[in-house]
């Protein structure tokens, strides 16, 4: 799929698109909110917290774009995924903006994760619409 087609939102169902947002926005909160605690109990002993970011980031992107698309349906997901992406994008960079790059690197996880997740969905939709056939 076009990256211009991936951005127009126009054939999207606008609830969903709103989900996906929200639900990004809420899963950065929640992580970075999770990974806090877990600093200040034992933060001598945490390494790569950078990574841990990053990854938690990209599965929690990706798990809420490829759900978004099974329930949508519309052949759309990459979309919902980058619009979820970028909204928690923005959270990510406004908590995380005094460290520069790991900020960029977190928030473009949040990207990539969606993106991947709405792909996977589609690919998904489409194995379960040629075995129903």
């Amino acid at each position: 799929m076009k990256l211009s087609r991936m951005l127009d939102p126009r054939g999207t169902k606008y609830a969903y698109l709103i989900l996906a947002m929200l639900l990004n926005i809420a899963w950065a909160l929640l992580f970075f909110s999770l990974m806090d605690s877990m600093m200040l109990r034992y933060g001598e002993v945490m390494q790569g917290v950078d990574t841990t970011l990053m990854l938690g980031i990209f599965l929690g992107a990706l798990t809420i774009g490829f759900l978004i698309t099974l329930v949508a349906k519309d052949r759309r997901g990459p979309t919902y995924g980058i619009y979820g992406g970028i909204a928690g994008l923005v959270v990510i960079v406004l908590m995380t903006w005094k460290s520069g790059l790991l900020a960029a690197l977190v928030g473009f996880m949040a990207i990539f994760g969606g993106i991947n997740g709405g792909t996977l969905g589609e690919s998904y939709q489409q194995i379960q619409r040629k075995k129903n056939k």
